[in-house]
Formats: C-alpha cells, sequence, structure tokens
C-alpha cells in the first residue's frame, strides 16, 4: 500500500466543513468503554455522505487528540453520493464503531470511527490507505500512461473504487460512491477530487477507452439485504434494523463483525418504519403505511428465536414513536408508549399498564392526544427526568420523564410523560392580566359596546386573580384570540376562536362558560343594563408551552443578530451528561437533560437544554 496524506483540517474550497443536510443524530454516554472523557454524539449527513462527531459537553466539535485539543476530529466519509439518516454508535474497550442507514443504495453502512488505544490511552483513528493504481490498456495499443504521487485524506477518503477512464478529448474521474467529479483530471498535474477524497497526478499517453483503476480503503463496509432497510435501533449490544421486504422483519445485528444474529417476522404487509424499546427490551416497531404498532419481546435477551410478536391498533400509518415510563409529578408510577400517527398534528399516548388509549384532555369527547399544530417529524424520549419550569402545588419544581417532540413547521416541544400534556412554561396558559402581564397589553377583556348601553362584564376569579380560566394540560388551549358575540334571538353569546373556530355549546349570562373541548372558561356577568345585538368581548389567549424555534446565541429570548431559525427539523435525540465541579467545592454533580436537534435546511445541529425550559444557546455548524 502507498502512504497516505494526513490532512484532517484541510479546507478544501468547496467543501462544508461540517453539515450539509444533517438528518439523524446517536451519542454515547461517558463510560469505561469510551475512550473520550466525557460523552459523544454523532450526526450523519443526507447530502455529503459524512458522520460528525460532537463533545457534547464542551459543545464543539469533537477533539479526539489530546495532544492537540484545538484540533477537530475529522468526520467519517463514507463516500459522497450516499444519502445518510439513521445513526447508531457502539463503543466497547476503547473502540467505537458507527453504523448508518443510506438511502441511496438501500444499504447500511458500518465505519469503524475509533479502533483502539495506544500505550498512552490515547484514542486511534482508522487511518485510510490507497492501493497501487491499475491501467487498463482498452484498446491495447500499448499506451504508457502512468499515474503517481497517490494521497488519501482522513476524513474524505471512504473505502471505494475508482475509475479515471480517458474518453479521447480529457480524463473523467468517478469513485463508486464519490461519484463523477467536476474537476478534470489534466497530464502532468497534481490533481485532487472534488471533496478531497483523492489525489494523483497522471503522465502519459492514452486513448479513448483507457483508464485507470484503483482502491481506496477506510474499513466502512456495506450490507445489503433482500429488501430495504428502513431504520435502526441500538441497545447498546445489538443493532436492530427493520427491514421492508417480501417477508418483512425486524433483523438483529452484531455491531462488531456486522454477522446477523437472527429476525423476526413481521406481518406479510407491514412495512416496518421508526423503532423504540423499553428498559427490559421490548421494541416497537411503527408501521408507515398500517394503523399499527407492532410489539415484540424478548423473553431472552437479543435471541430472535424466543420473540412473542402482538400489536397495538393506531389512529393512523404511525410516523414515529417513543416509549417513557417512571414516576410522575404526583409521585405515580406510569408506562406509555408516544405515538406520532401519519397525517396529524398530534401525539396519541397508550398507557401499557392499562392497555388503553389515554385521554390527555377529559372534556373532549375524543381520546387523542394533543394538538401541536403541525406535523410531527420526530420523537425522542428523555433519558432522565427534566426539571419543569413551573411549580406543583408544593411550590417545588417537578422532576418527571418527558418526551421531545419536533414539527415540520421548526418547533420543538416537550410532552410529559405521564399525561402526554405539553410541558408550560411557569406562567402556563393564561388569558389577559394586566397584574401579572404588566410588561405586555394583555389588559382586562372589556365588553365592546355595539348598541344601547350595557354593561355586561367578565367575571374576575377571587381566588386566581383571573378573567379567563385556561386548561392546565398544555396544548388543550392554541394561541387565538377569542370572540364572544351576543346573539339576542337565541338569548345567547356565540363563542368563536380564530383557530378553534365557532363552538358548538353557547355561552349563557350569569353561568359559567366551557369552550367544547375545555380549552377555556369564564363567567360573563349580565349587569343591570342587558346585552343587545352585536355587544361582544374579545380576548387573547397564549398557550403558554415551553418550545424552542432557533438558536439563542445571545441567550437574549430574542430573535436576533446571530441567531439562527430552525428549517425542517429531523427527529430529535435525547442524551444527559454530568455537569459541575471536577474535583473541590461544595456543589454536586448535576445531570443535565439535552437534546440534539438535526436541522436539514438550516444545516445545523442544535444543542437544546430540556430542564427548566433551557435555551437552545448552542448549535453546531
Amino acid at each position: 500500500m502507498i502512504a497516505l496524506l494526513l490532512l484532517g483540517c484541510t479546507d478544501v474550497s468547496g467543501i462544508p466543513i461540517h453539515f450539509d443536510g444533517p438528518a439523524g443524530a446517536a451519542w454515547l454516554p461517558e463510560s469505561a468503554d469510551l475512550p473520550f472523557a466525557g460523552a459523544v454524539g454523532f450526526v450523519s449527513n443526507s447530502r455529503s455522505g459524512t458522520i460528525v462527531p460532537l463533545d457534547l459537553v464542551e459543545g464543539r466539535i469533537l477533539s479526539d487528540d489530546p495532544m492537540a485539543s484545538f484540533l477537530r476530529a475529522s468526520p467519517i466519509a463514507t463516500g459522497r453520493t450516499r444519502q445518510l439518516r439513521d445513526v447508531e454508535a457502539f463503543a466497547s474497550e476503547g473502540k467505537v464503531m458507527v453504523w448508518s442507514l443510506d438511502v441511496t443504495g438501500s444499504v447500511l453502512v458500518q465505519a469503524p470511527y475509533i479502533t483502539g488505544v495506544d500505550g498512552d490511552k490515547n484514542p486511534e483513528e482508522v487511518v485510510p490507505t490507497v492501493g497501487e493504481a491499475t491501467f487498463v490498456d482498452a484498446d491495447g495499443s500499448n499506451d504508457d500512461a502512468a499515474m503517481k504521487d497517490l494521497s488519501v485524506r482522513a476524513g474524505f477518503t471512504t473505502s471505494e473504487t475508482w475509475s479515471i477512464e480517458y474518453d479521447g478529448t480529457r480524463w473523467w474521474a468517478k469513485g463508486s460512491h464519490s461519484g463523477t467529479q467536476n474537476e478534470v483530471p489534466v497530464e502532468g498535474e497534481p490533481y485532487t477530487s472534488d471533496f478531497g477524497e483523492i489525489g494523483f497526478t497522471i503522465s502519459g499517453s492514452a486513448t479513448a477507452g483507457d483508464r485507470f483503476e484503483v482502491t481506496t480503503d477506510a474499513q466502512v463496509s456495506e450490507w445489503s439485504f433482500d429488501g430495504r432497510p428502513m431504520a435502526l435501533l441500538s441497545d447498546g449490544a445489538r443493532l436492530y434494523v427493520g427491514i421492508d421486504s417480501a417477508t418483512p422483519l425486524l433483523g438483529l445485528i452484531d455491531p462488531w463483525t456486522g454477522a446477523w444474529l437472527g429476525s423476526v417476522a413481521l406481518p406479510a404487509d407491514a412495512h416496518p418504519w421508526r423503532m423504540a424499546r423499553s428498559d427490559s427490551g421490548t421494541i416497537y416497531v411503527a408501521d408507515a403505511k398500517s394503523p399499527v404498532v407492532y410489539v415484540i419481546d424478548f423473553p431472552t435477551a437479543g435471541d430472535a428465536s424466543t420473540a412473542v410478536l402482538s400489536s397495538i391498533a393506531t389512529a393512523g400509518p404511525v410516523l414515529d414513536v417513543a416509549w417513557q415510563a417512571g414516576e410522575g409529578a404526583d409521585g405515580a408510577p406510569f408506562e406509555n408508549l408516544f405515538v406520532a400517527p401519519v397525517a396529524f398534528n398530534r401525539v396519541d399516548v397508550y398507557d401499557l399498564t392499562v392497555g388503553a388509549w389515554h385521554d390527555p384532555n377529559p372534556a373532549d369527547v375524543a381520546v387523542q392526544g394533543i394538538d401541536l399544530g403541525s406535523p410531527v417529524a420526530g420523537l425522542a424520549a428523555t433519558v432522565d427526568s427534566v426539571v419543569y419550569p413551573h411549580p406543583t402545588t408544593w411550590g417545588a419544581l417537578a422532576r418527571v420523564p418527558a418526551v421531545a417532540v419536533s414539527t415540520q413547521d421548526g418547533f420543538m416541544f416537550l410532552l410529559d410523560g405521564q399525561s402526554g400534556c405539553a410541558v408550560i412554561t411557569e406562567r402556563g396558559p393564561h388569558g389577559p392580566n394586566p397584574t401579572l402581564d404588566s410588561t405586555t397589553t394583555l389588559d382586562w377583556a372589556q365588553l365592546n359596546d355595539m348598541g344601547p348601553v350595557s354593561n355586561a362584564a367578565l367575571a374576575i376569579d377571587d381566588a386566581t386573580d383571573e378573567q379567563i380560566t385556561v386548561s392546565p394540560c398544555g396544548g388543550v388551549a392554541r394561541g387565538e384570540t377569542w370572540t364572544v358575540t351576543y346573539d339576542s334571538a337565541a338569548v345567547s353569546w356565540k363563542v368563536e376562536g380564530t383557530i378553534s373556530g365557532v363552538q358548538v355549546n353557547p355561552a349563557f349570562s350569569d353561568q359559567r362558560y366551557v369552550s367544547d373541548n375545555g380549552a377555556v372558561s369564564f363567567l360573563i356577568q349580565s349587569g343591570s343594563a342587558p346585552a343587545t345585538d352585536g355587544d361582544n368581548f374579545e380576548f387573547a389567549i397564549d398557550r403558554g408551552l415551553v418550545t424552542w424555534s432557533f438558536t439563542d446565541k445571545n441567550e437574549n429570548s430574542a430573535l436576533d443578530g446571530t441567531d439562527r431559525t430552525w428549517e425542517a427539523p429531523s427527529r430529535p435525540l435525547a442524551f444527559d451528561v454530568l455537569t459541575g465541579p471536577s474535583g473541590g467545592g461544595w456543589d454536586d454533580l448535576t445531570r443535565k437533560e439535552y437534546a440534539i436537534l438535526p436541522m436539514e435546511n438550516t444545516d445545523i445541529a442544535a444543542r437544546v437544554l430540556l430542564d427548566e425550559a433551557g435555551k437552545a444557546e448552542l448549535a453546531w455548524e
């Protein structure tokens, strides 16, 4: 093999430094098996075929050289023509292996990242190599073309075969996974492929059809199946892959050797999609085209022959699933499956302890999840509990496991793991209150008297000092304006929301009113002068939800300067890290809950602090 040129931080013109269509994320927690001081993450790219390693604690691209911590690690290159999505990572005895799903080729890609540690406990990366170039004299004309100065680059070179062919006028360079190059090889001049994958110099003469063949090797392997791999899942020891084929199945793979460990057959009409796993090892598989989630129990961990298959009927085909369990704010244990049906703007909650769908809003006749206002992009269960920003009835901040939800309009929400309601801010959902909202224009809702003098009024509750009582289940009340208009013919008030529409039930004076789904409630006091046609009240509702929609780099809670709005978010990934003193001092280490949210259109990966409605103050880009 010919020696390589290592240029891990080389700036090759036109190469996006880190992200080009980030689509999937994985993480490895701090452990004795990991050859780094803290937790690391990996983000796959749909337009560059690379996987980027992240330092989750420091919030930067990972530095994998302890002797030069200012240098950033090279990405893992799998080939520019690949469209990578799901990614999973494994660590064992100082080694790190990464797998990703290539939707272009309908294959899995296996790429070793760290092959071990040296005597000084420093991680050792894969070193790409290049073989000798073979000249193919297509017409047997005894041409004397030669190739020399072959070079490859860590972070750019992958495992593939290159063909450099002469068409009678010019040379064309093409990689089996890098595609046809725009840069033109010219005889006698040093050549570098478009994105730095390979370099060489050609000399001598050639005729049409002559070519060089050369192989580069970064120890990246490709695995194909009799069908299309659709989604990946890890339990730390095994890789699970859902395969859409004539015989749909869930396959089990050894992440280190690629050995097939067995499979679980799914129904013939199944279309396996995203997956979730419980702490006990049960795997939940979404069906992308049928209204069902498949439930696979493994009485013997990792033994597909012992698997027991059942299913849960859903409201529609399923985009994503997330499993969450623990104790709620009230101390009661729960175990729920969160299901995002396709083409719905909500996430339904299935109570696994009773085997029935949970209703987060009993005031609504429909048993379904909370409307989030936009189709769901992905779900992720938090690793541990999240500190909520609003206090309990005892005045303390609750810690409850939650589920992060990204939506296609560029938002991320948190759903309470027990109730399925959206997590609310400290103020929570509310109507106008000049006492609590003195910095805004949310004054009391006054009667707009449209005819003869009337003096009806919205009552102020003595206990809460609120005119409008809003559902405490986050997401039931929408951020909208309500209009309450008197109709003398019906001797009642028509109630209409700009989003919720005209309500079936009208309001009556001196009777407490509750909107159709329980979102808002109020009491109209008739007063001494009766209401007349057209008299109305108008008030705005703030939904009061914990949300994120941009990276707040200067942490001023406003979108300005270098802040980035989010476009086309992918599936979030929840992770947690230990932060705090590393020795000495009186403060304990604190475990913080975060999420990585890849933004495929914005070309960033945001780090979102979930605890106490923290900010998305950091973006890898």
